[in-house]
């Protein structure tokens, strides 16, 4: 069955040739699934509400063509770009969401470049949000990302109780980290199984 897929990319992503979220855009594109994969603006340094209304836009753009799973798969910066706007009531529902490799939100905050309010991850809106807008809900990152110094289980996992996924050795997901195609993310999306993203 046709899935309706979005990818949202991270800080300075300017959407390379081989990087995974790329090649898997095309391979999903080619098994007849619908793929948005927007560049957003200005990712060196990107302001938060620019980011936020082209995520809104894709988003009902997405709403607008009718049947299919409506899927969401962000990476590091663009997990809290999807976290944001879930929070903020800014987007319509997805049936899954897949967050890979978010951020340590104290680095952002740290980081030149990045503006805007670190979210807070403690909030007590931010469980409701994800719950309100993903119906099924995962988190996949590497066991050596260095935007997670205290480890994915510490950072998110345990504030949200949950248990997230470990690809080891994938870093932060990047071409530095040496992951291009991701054949666990085809499968996934065609699976729905979580287990499907261990496989590199």
């Amino acid at each position: 069955m046709v899935k309706k897929i979005i990818l949202l990319h991270g800080w300075t992503n300017r959407r390379p040739e081989g990087i995974w979220h790329r090649l898997a855009s095309t391979e999903l594109r080619q098994r007849g699934h619908q793929v948005w994969y927007p560049q957003f603006p200005d990712p060196d340094q990107p302001k938060a509400e620019q980011w936020q209304e082209l995520l809104v836009q894709e988003s009902n753009m997405m709403d607008e063509v009718q049947g299919g799973e409506k899927i969401a798969i962000a990476h590091s910066l663009g997990c809290l770009n999807w976290l944001v706007s879930a929070m903020t009531n800014r987007i319509t529902s997805f049936d899954r969401v897949l967050f890979v490799a978010p951020p340590d939100t104290q680095l952002t905050d740290q980081a030149d470049g990045i503006e805007g309010d670190p979210v807070d991850l403690t909030h007590p809106a931010v469980l409701p949000a994800i719950a309100a807008k993903a119906k099924d809900f995962n988190i996949i990152a590497g066991d050596n990302d260095h935007w997670l110094p205290r480890g994915i289980q510490q950072t998110y996992g345990e504030i949200w109780n949950m248990q997230p996924l470990i690809l080891k050795g994938a870093g932060h997901f990047s071409l530095e980290d040496g992951l291009g195609r991701w054949q666990g993310l085809i499968d996934w999306v065609e699976s729905a199984d979580p287990q499907d993203l261990l496989r590199r």
